[in-house]
């Protein structure tokens, strides 16, 4: 009878792991429906492509027992380049997209595809590395506070948000608050959990820069300000909006190569070979497919969105990972948890309802 039981209550945990997951989607797709079918699908399959690859480097560093995140994360960005530079040779502008001198000025290479390229696979190895020392759940618990620094720095750099939109952003801050206090558990807070929360921390902020400064390659007259305006100076970043795939073929190469050298200043690619198997090459491949969709279509959603709203609706991943870890991997989901979930997908509502980020307007004299 015991292990009827113990089985019966596993099959409606993970059922109710999935119907949680469907009606976290169904949100998504309800709350952006005034934008199209497009950007539903999208961000629908940005947040899904966002668990599944945090699920995998989870499981391929405690089953698989592959713990080498900064190789896998510089194979995920060398993944990227060759999508991104097969999509340019398709299209006959290989060596006009790819080269930085499409950026119009190597003061903008260097004030923006730099800094995207050395923040970029830093953040990913740290998130990544932090997985090796806590659960996936509370790693995405940290990572919901990446909206609220988002929403600061695009405020400071010229993108005005509404008072709805700051209204949506606390409303989810205070959210992700109550995950906090529901998954905190000082019993295990030993220094290896402590040292996962200081991976993922720097991890979110790493992000949050990543995403503000792709943001400006990508929508840059949203941060034209008003001081510019009745200057008459235009941005830094307002020469070109680029593509998503041309940000891509300029910030890859850089990524990856410094994404490379973290590898072989922190682990050992011999050893890595040696340990390689059947299985974990299985994993790692299918990691690499994940992350390649991930990071494309990341960056679409920065430019369909903007910048503090893709990291708000991202977090929701967090919501999926929590709900699976329960059902699965057998973690617990307390109460707090769930309040705090209503409270994220309110903030997201609010956030994408009235606080769509605007530009800072020079009034016309009357």
């Amino acid at each position: 009878m015991g292990m009827w039981s113990s089985r019966e209550d596993l099959n409606v945990a993970q059922l109710l792991a999935v119907l949680v997951t469907c009606a976290i989607f169904c949100a998504i797709w309800i709350i952006l429906k005034p934008r199209g079918f497009v950007v539903q699908l999208c961000t629908c399959c940005f947040v899904l492509s966002l668990v599944c690859t945090q699920l995998l480097m989870k499981e391929l560093a405690s089953t698989v027992k592959f713990r080498y995140p900064a190789i896998v994360t510089s194979l995920h960005f060398l993944s990227v380049w060759i999508v991104a530079w097969i999509f340019w040779a398709f299209h006959g502008e290989l060596l006009v997209r790819c080269n930085p001198a499409s950026l119009g000025s190597s003061r903008r290479f260097f004030t923006f595809v730099l800094p995207i390229a050395a923040s970029l696979p830093l953040s990913i190895v740290f998130n990544n590395t932090s997985l090796l020392y806590m659960g996936a759940g509370l790693a995405g618990v940290v990572g919901t506070m990446a909206p609220i620094v988002t929403a600061i720095l695009t405020h400071f750099l010229g993108r005005r948000i509404s008072r709805h939109g700051w209204i949506g952003v606390l409303v989810a801050t205070c959210g992700a608050s109550f995950i906090a206090f529901g998954e905190a558990d000082p019993g295990k807070e030993d220094g290896l959990v402590l040292l996962g929360l200081m991976f993922c921390t720097m991890s979110v902020f790493l992000r949050a820069v990543k995403a503000v400064l792709q943001d400006q390659l990508l929508q840059p007259a949203a941060y034209s300000s008003r001081s510019d305006l009745e200057k008459g100076i235009q941005p830094l970043g307002s020469q070109e909006a680029l593509t998503p795939m041309h940000v891509w073929a300029l910030t890859a190469p850089p990524c990856t190569l410094l994404a490379l050298a973290y590898a072989f200043t922190t682990e050992s690619f011999e050893s890595a070979l040696q340990e390689v198997t059947p299985t974990s090459g299985a994993f790692v491949l299918t990691s690499c497919f994940s992350a390649t969709v991930l990071n494309i279509l990341g960056l679409m959603s920065v430019k369909q969105l903007g910048a503090s709203s893709m990291q708000i609706v991202g977090k929701l991943n967090t919501i999926v990972l929590l709900a699976l870890s329960m059902g699965f991997w057998g973690e617990s989901m307390p109460k707090e948890v769930l309040v705090g979930t209503c409270f994220v997908l309110m903030g997201v509502a609010i956030f994408e309802r009235g606080g769509s980020m605007r530009p800072a307007k020079l009034s016309q004299p009357s």
